[in-house]
């Protein structure tokens, strides 16, 4: 192979070529949709990539690249990427040393790419890592909610979070990647869309899980504050974060907490409505939330403009202490003020849908 063909060392010195173009998860994204989108090349093995993928690219491991050369169009715009960046750099270096001419690295790679802008891809742990959960955040564009599915890669067990009332979605989940789902979990009693708990729990046989303080009237098992949820070789560790509703749970898993309406981006879930309670909430938020280690992940359960919320999808808890406009009120009473006035009028299905959810 000719000297210029050769994959680099994985530990080189500085490059003399000029560096790779990146582009950034937004930018991909505009492309992708736009009326002339990039060729896409996945560098990443055939186990990862048999994890999730993006649409209508190519896979092409990064050791076979030299040999697959002429898979790929010369005149056409490349962009490689890989589970988190680096190695789609070094892909794009290769390639274009070997003569093609528009190429770029995806910045951060599609964990990146997940993280912000298509959620619905999933994010993985690097191969090695001690926590191997596996995260796809799926939203749901009409009335700005998140479900969440995490799964055991190795021993395909799978726990839903707070799933809509469509089970398909969740089911080609499971089925395509043969994962056994064992527990369906509520954040709390939803009130501005019909829950989806039922309808999986019965295509599925998977256990519903809710709040001790639930009143729920169909069957389920009651979960508490320290208790943990398995799946696999993964926990989930139960918080008890009332305020928002009365059976309210966060869920912790590894680095990421599940906060349902208690804690949102850049807000919190109302109090004046239902059972809400603004001390409660007060006190969920001082006492567990922000007791957690500022690195840690917040998935709430609604994003975008339909909530008055930002269009992200995750957070971290030491953003939220510092940005949050509920969380820098500055005082226990500011913040009291902030949650019981200026809201809005009770939506007109409020009641129906609590009523419904509550049925089962």
């Amino acid at each position: 192979m000719p000297e210029e063909h050769a994959l680099p060392h994985p530990f080189p010195r500085a490059p003399s070529e000029e560096p790779v173009r990146l582009v950034a998860a937004a930018e991909l994204v505009r492309e992708i949709d736009g009326p002339d989108p990039p060729v896409l090349v996945d560098v990443r093995p055939a186990f990862e990539r048999a994890i999730t993928h993006l649409e209508r690219d190519r896979s092409i491991p990064l050791a076979e690249l030299p040999s697959r050369l002429s898979e790929l169009p010369r005149g056409h715009r490349i962009v490689v990427y890989d589970h988190l960046g680096a190695v789609a750099v070094r892909a794009a270096q290769f390639l274009a040393r070997a003569g093609f001419a528009s190429v770029a690295a995806l910045e951060g790679g599609i964990d990146e790419l997940a993280r912000l802008e298509r959620p619905e891809l999933g994010r993985y742990a690097a191969p090695g890592a001690a926590d191997g959960v596996f995260l796809v955040q799926l939203p749901r564009p009409s009335t700005g909610c998140l479900a969440y599915l995490l799964a055991d890669l190795d021993e395909r067990r799978a726990i839903i979070v707070d799933p809509g009332a469509e089970p398909e979605p969740y089911l080609g989940w499971l089925k395509e990647r043969a994962w056994t789902l064992g527990a369906i979990v509520e954040t709390h009693t939803h009130a501005d869309h019909r829950a989806g708990h039922a309808a999986l729990s019965a295509r599925t046989g998977a256990r519903i899980y809710l709040s001790a303080q639930s009143p729920a009237a169909y069957p389920h098992l009651r979960l508490s504050q320290g208790e943990e949820l398995r799946f696999g070789r993964h926990a989930m560790e139960i918080l008890e974060t009332p305020g928002h509703t009365q059976d309210h749970l966060s869920l912790r898993v590894g680095g990421r907490v599940f906060t349902g309406d208690t804690l949102l981006l850049g807000s919190c879930g109302r109090t004046d409505l239902g059972d809400g309670d603004p001390e409660r909430l007060w006190e969920s938020l001082t006492q567990k939330l922000l007791a957690l280690p500022a690195a840690t992940e917040v998935y709430p359960a609604h994003y975008g403009p339909r909530h008055a919320l930002p269009q992200r999808y995750v957070s971290t808890i030491g953003i939220e202490r510092s940005t949050n406009e509920a969380l820098t009120q500055g005082s226990r009473e500011a913040f009291l003020q902030y949650m019981t006035s200026g809201w809005p009028p009770k939506p007109e299905e409020f009641d129906r849908i609590v009523h419904e959810n509550l049925s089962g």
